[in-house]
Parts: structure tokens; C-alpha cells; sequence
């Protein structure tokens, strides 16, 4: 397989023998898998070369073997199936009348709101949508795969072309010990990374999809 950034030799995959050899007779068939995860957008080449001994019959030497082999390359372009917009948005901090903590001292929180759009020719069923945090954060998931009280299980979002649907997570800082927003991770321009979000569904084949998106980090900080 040629992916836009590397070349990738598969492995077959199918129910003959382990050596990828078996013998056909006239008007028989093999088939073979191969199972590639796309990870990149963009053109892809398969390349399949097959080898194979084929009987002859000659009128000097009578039977023999003759070998020949012939390659196919199938061609198409990756595009992405699932579109996804992220934002986050900072809760203020709640002072007690009585004590106040110092600035440095004070546990944030933050509301990650995500919008997935279906750009694939045909339905996908979202499986799952999870916020994997930073070490010194905490990830509440406020969808349909939640576990809320006294309500019953809700069925997976199914999306057609173009559906988009909105899922949320509440994400706190841990306050145990002494610990300080400088203990959070930021980036040069003094942006907090709260950690990634992976998401997961099935077309309407069954095949699946899974994407992780890039470090989600809030805005920059004054």
C-alpha cells in the first residue's frame, strides 16, 4: 500500500494455507484479505502482484509447467469521514465569603464542547466519544453514554450526510495537595492542554472508524 507520507507492505489474509499457495482447478477461485487502517487523507495506491504456475500442454515435451505472473494497481483517494469542531470555554472561579485562596491556588474548570459532522457518502453510527485528560485533570462526559440517574440507556447517535451532533465534557482541574495551574502542562504561549478526544463509529457495512484529534488546549492565558 502507498500512503501519501510511506509505503506499506500487507499481509494476506484468508481461509487457504498459511503459505499463501493453493492449487486451482478449472473454474475454481481464491480469494485473499488484506486490512489497512487509513490514516491519512489523500491519493493511496494498492498494488497486488500475483505469481502462479500454469500447465501447458506442449506437443514435443508434452506437460509443463509455465510460470507467469501479472500486477494490478487500484487507485483512490482517502477523505475524511467524520469532521470535528472544538471548543472550550473557562467557569469562573467561585470565591468563599470567609477564605480566599491565593490566585495560584485555585482549581479550574472548563467545559469542552465538540461538534461531529458527518462528510461520508453514507450513515455512521457513533460508538463511543471519550476525552482522555492531562495527568492533573479530571473528565466528566455528559453525553448519551453517561451514566445518569433514574433515566434509561440511550441509543447510540446515528447520523446521516451532513448530520452533526454535539457532545460535552466537563473537565476540572484536580485540587488535591498544593496544586497550582503552573503544575498544568501549557505551551509556549501559555495555553493550558487539557489532553485529546477520540472518537469511534461504524458505517452502515459494519467497518470501522476511529479518530484522535491533536492536543485541545484553551485559549491563551493573560
Amino acid at each position: 500500500m502507498q500512503a501519501p507520507t510511506q509505503t506499506i507492505p500487507l499481509e494476506l489474509a484468508g481461509a487457504e494455507e498459511e503459505n499463501n499457495t493453493s492449487e486451482l482447478g478449472f473454474g475454481e477461485s481464491s480469494q485473499r484479505i488484506v486490512r489497512f487502517d487509513l490514516q491519512s487523507e489523500g491519493n493511496h495506491v494498492l498494488a497486488v502482484s500475483v505469481n502462479y504456475n500454469e500447465t501447458v500442454h506442449d506437443s514435443e515435451d508434452g506437460l509443463r509447467s509455465r510460470t507467469r505472473t501479472f500486477r494490478k494497481l487500484y487507485q483512490f483517494i482517502a477523505a475524511p469521514c467524520l469532521s470535528v469542531r472544538t471548543k472550550v470555554s473557562e467557569f469562573p472561579v467561585q470565591e468563599q465569603k470567609k477564605v480566599k485562596r491565593p490566585q495560584s491556588t485555585k482549581p479550574l474548570s472548563f467545559a469542552l464542547e465538540a461538534q461531529l459532522e458527518n462528510m461520508a457518502d453514507g450513515p455512521i453510527t457513533l460508538e463511543k466519544v471519550a476525552f482522555s485528560p492531562k495527568q492533573s485533570f479530571n473528565a466528566t462526559s455528559i453525553n448519551w453514554d453517561a451514566s445518569w440517574p433514574s433515566t434509561e440507556k440511550m441509543d447510540c447517535p446515528f447520523l446521516m450526510p451532513r448530520d452533526v451532533t454535539q457532545v460535552a465534557f466537563l473537565i476540572k482541574q484536580q485540587s488535591g495537595g498544593e496544586q497550582t495551574t503552573a503544575q498544568a502542562e501549557t505551551t509556549k504561549d501559555g495555553r493550558i492542554i487539557l489532553g485529546q478526544l477520540t472518537i469511534r463509529w461504524r458505517t452502515s457495512m459494519g467497518d470501522p472508524g476511529f479518530l484522535t484529534t491533536g492536543w485541545l488546549t484553551t485559549r491563551k492565558r493573560s
